[in-house]
């Protein structure tokens, strides 16, 4: 009985094994499902796992929200998964104008027929223009906050990148993007946190 239950967990152990070794060396076999969009900034874009792809470096959400409508137009995408604000943060823009942003788009895809997801985005550990000493953690935990705060009044789902990547600077390529155990860890929370279509 005893060898039977080690083999069962040998058996079941090596694909965990495959899998989580595919995930930290930034492997393309493990695909979100094409029936979700995620839509943001230079984060969304550098990441491999997204097969509807719609990340633009240097967005704003003013910018996504003004390309979202026509984008979802014509595609029948079950869930959006909205990560944004992190430029905000670097511009200095009103956390409040950026959950206004937020809002918009989750809307805009209710109206496309798709789910919102939104994120909370993650830590900015620093610029990556070295030259610029600010420290962004209390204006990015003060989005965070609201965008929390925004999933709830909406009953919208909410994917929290923050914490799991907090106090992980060697998870960023720069400071602010990510290298691939830090992407490897945001896939890792997508697949915990989100629902699946």
């Amino acid at each position: 009985m005893t060898g039977r239950h080690s083999a069962t967990g040998r058996i079941l152990f090596r694909p965990l094994v495959l899998f989580l070794l595919c995930l930290l060396t930034g492997c393309r076999l493990f695909k979100a499902s094409s029936n979700t969009m995620f839509l943001g900034d230079s984060l969304t874009e550098g990441w491999s796992y997204p097969q509807a792809n719609l990340g633009i470096f240097g967005n704003t959400t003013a910018r996504m929200a003004a390309r979202f409508p026509g984008q979802i137009a014509g595609h029948r995408y079950q869930w959006v998964v909205i990560l944004g604000g992190t430029n905000d943060v670097l511009l200095g823009i009103d956390p409040a104008v950026t959950i206004q942003n937020l809002e918009k788009i989750g809307n805009y895809a209710i109206e496309a027929g798709a789910q919102p997801v939104i994120c909370e985005i993650p830590p900015i550990f620093h610029n990556y223009n070295l030259a610029d000493k600010t420290d962004y953690s209390t204006r990015v935990h003060v989005l965070n906050d609201k965008i929390a705060q925004l999933s709830a009044q909406h009953r919208w789902g909410l994917v929290d990148y923050y914490h799991p990547l907090l106090g992980h600077p060697t998870y960023s390529s720069d400071g602010v993007h990510l290298n691939r155990r830090g992407y490897a860890v945001m896939e890792w929370t997508f697949l915990r946190k989100a629902p699946s279509p």
